[in-house]
């Protein structure tokens, strides 16, 4: 069939090029792919033959004259060239736009395809007529489109309540505002320390979470349940820049090591960068994993230098990244047009002095003595000290400054001023407030931001408004609150939004239903199997570059686009495979069994269940605030009816349909 529409599509095209250029001015919808106007035999060729699959210069060759910008142009609208509204642009809506910038009108424009919305050709032209507008959001989708960036996923008690104050901005403002001041269940610390959740000295199970399993116990606790829920979320964001973890480390079952982490990054999620950078600096977890725990100083007689390995991940991953910076985000270039490193080995190698002679901190401070530094103990729950003998004296130049050389027997107060100098100079560089603000725009709502979105976050990180820089709340706010971030067009534009990682996708199950032990334990670990599960773990990712790179771009459109999408670098056949089995089985079944099963609760869709098309909008603004499509919705529909009324169970099953399917639909799994 494909093949005999192909024929057929390649007699009209031919009959079309015979035709006199004929173009009409911009009615309503934005055909023209350029600066130009909008033409059938250079916009509308090149529609039809993006809609058959071609990208890049087959597209464009012997057919048109648009810029190179087209394919990136003609995908940022998809969404609006849907002309007959059937959820996809397809080669119905190419061939209708063509018949358009011909002058076709009424009964020879064409109708609507399959599960279309716009049937007809009045239909279709009033849509035009309107500049192609994106679907207008309700107050319940705007709400939790809203929660799906700031939290774990919403629920239907948090989306009541900002529909209650509004659902606008000035409700959101005060939900930021508001969890700012809301504070945490309890510290990590706690729970591993009992071995289980508050009161298990006296439940049924009894205080029994040994090892790293504790840790994730609680993690999951709070990323579920957690009333401080934007705290939780922008600590998993930060958990995954300052990355350290279980795999492949010396802190692979040290349940204390990691619950302290997590601590700190919640801490410092609403605090200063300044204190966030030199808090997990100084964290004997990170100070182990990159190996500057007991980091000794430098000794010409032997040969020995200080370990690289922080000096060199704090400024690519944890500061300023690899290549000078604009403020917008964009690369600085030289006269030669070249990107600009942002530090050479000499810089790592001045750095790498700076952090020596750190090891055990405790309550009260071990003596800082050489002793303690190579053999002392202490706890994972305080941050590292200075031990003066351990710390190198030569002068340090990174950066574009130099720590001079110190002689004779230094202090402790020399050692940590040195650290002090070292970190107000990574901090304070340039391209701090770009690349970090970048960074927590990418994990929380777009992976392709526009330099615009970049530089006004960026700019809120330099300066929050009161001279201070590096304010969290100010960045996190900043973040959130982007006219980009809150624009309902941008749900029409293909270009905006990113994939959601699997961890949060089975997090948004959990809290869209309520799912919860009966023992109050989370007993969630080993997630990160590709093949049987998710493909991702909190604290288990391979190494410090985390689960993904945050540039990473899949071979295709994305890449040839030079767009990035960090999520595809963990989605392939085995993961996709996985990530259905994994949530068709949890979905019916629960997560774990017995007492610390994670049951789900549907009561309210086995209430509606003989009205699957209330159920679907129900979960479609719950899950997908609303963006499922006509078409999604048809096949959700045909699924859930497909099962009898007489069939056994047929309540539950139903609605396990309805829900699986909206997890399993792009329109979910892609969050704009």
């Amino acid at each position: 069939m494909f093949f005999r529409a192909s024929l057929s599509l390649a007699k009209g095209l031919a009959l079309l090029l015979a035709l006199p250029c004929l173009t009409f001015a911009q009615s309503g919808c934005p055909f023209s792919l350029d600066a130009g106007t909008a033409s059938a035999t250079t916009d509308g060729l090149y529609l039809m033959r993006y809609a058959l699959g071609q990208r890049g210069s087959p597209a464009l060759d012997n057919a048109t004259s648009l810029a190179s910008t087209a394919e990136a142009t003609a995908a940022s609208r998809l969404r609006r060239f849907d002309l007959d509204g059937n959820g996809v642009f397809d080669h119905d809506d190419a061939r209708i736009i063509q018949r358009y910038l011909l002058g076709f009108r009424g009964s020879s424009l064409g109708g609507g395809g399959a599960y279309a919305a716009r049937l007809t050709p009045a239909l279709i032209e009033a849509y035009i007529a309107q500049n192609c507008p994106g679907r207008a959001m309700t107050a319940q989708e705007r709400a939790a489109r809203f929660l799906t960036q700031a939290t774990w996923g919403p629920t239907w008690s948090e989306i009541d309540a900002l529909v209650q104050a509004g659902a606008n901005d000035t409700a959101f403002n005060a939900w930021i505002t508001a969890q700012f001041n809301t504070a945490s269940i309890e510290p990590h610390w706690d729970y591993v320390a009992r071995k289980g959740p508050i009161g298990c000295a006296t439940d049924t199970v009894g205080c029994d979470s040994n090892f790293i399993n504790g840790t994730m116990e609680t993690f999951w606790l709070q990323a579920m349940q957690g009333p401080d829920q934007l705290r939780q979320r922008v600590a998993f964001a930060l958990q995954q820049i300052f990355v350290v973890s279980t795999v492949n480390s010396g802190v692979d079952i040290q349940a204390d090591a990691h619950a302290s982490f997590l601590d700190m990054t919640a801490r410092n999620a609403f605090g200063n960068f300044r204190t966030l950078l030199e808090d997990v600096t100084r964290h004997p977890t990170m100070g182990i994993y990159l190996s500057h725990f007991r980091n000794e100083k430098e000794d010409p007689a032997t040969g020995r230098t200080p370990d690289e390995n922080y000096a060199r991940e704090v400024l690519q991953l944890f500061s300023i990244g690899l290549w000078e910076l604009n403020i917008d985000g964009t690369r600085k270039k030289d006269l030669s047009g070249k990107d600009i490193p942002t530090y050479n080995q000499n810089d790592i190698i001045g750095l790498a002095k700076v952090f020596t002679g750190l090891a055990w901190g405790d309550d009260p401070s071990p003596a800082p003595t050489d002793d303690n530094f190579r053999w002392g103990g202490g706890s994972w729950k305080y941050p590292m000290q200075m031990y003066p003998s351990g710390h190198s004296t030569s002068a340090k130049t990174f950066l574009g400054i130099t720590i001079p050389a110190m002689s004779g027997t230094i202090t402790q107060a020399q050692a940590n001023q040195s650290l002090a100098t070292a970190l107000d100079r990574i901090f304070n560089h340039s391209n701090v407030g770009p690349f970090i603000s970048k960074q927590l725009i990418k994990r929380l709502v777009t992976s392709n931001p526009s330099p615009a979105y970049v530089q006004r976050v960026a700019e809120k990180f330099n300066n929050n408004g009161s001279n201070i820089r590096g304010d969290m709340k100010a960045v996190i706010r900043a973040v959130l609150m982007d006219p980009e971030a809150r624009d309902e067009q941008k749900l029409a534009d293909e270009s905006f939004g990113k994939l959601r990682e699997p961890v949060l996708r089975f997090g948004a199950w959990m809290r869209a239903f309520t799912a919860r032990p009966a023992s109050g334990r989370y007993r969630i670990w080993n997630l990160e199997d590709p093949a049987d599960a998710l493909g991702q773990n909190p604290m288990r990712s391979p190494s410090v570059f985390n689960f993904y790179r945050p540039e990473y771009a899949p071979p295709g459109a994305i890449l040839n686009r030079r767009a990035s999408a960090p999520e595809f670098q963990i989605t392939h056949e085995t993961t996709t495979t996985a990530y259905t089995n994994f949530m068709l089985s949890v979905i019916e079944r629960g997560y774990g069994g017995n007492n610390d099963e994670i049951a789900p609760n549907y009561a309210r869709y086995l209430a509606n269940v003989s009205n699957p098309t209330a159920m679907i909008a129900d979960l479609n603004a719950l899950l997908a605030y609303g963006q499922l499509t006509t078409q999604t919705q048809q096949i959700i529909l045909d699924a859930i009816n497909a099962i009898a009324t007489t069939e056994f169970n047929w309540q539950a099953r139903r609605v396990y349909t309805a829900v699986a399917l909206t997890m399993l639909a792009p329109e979910f799994l892609i969050q704009r």
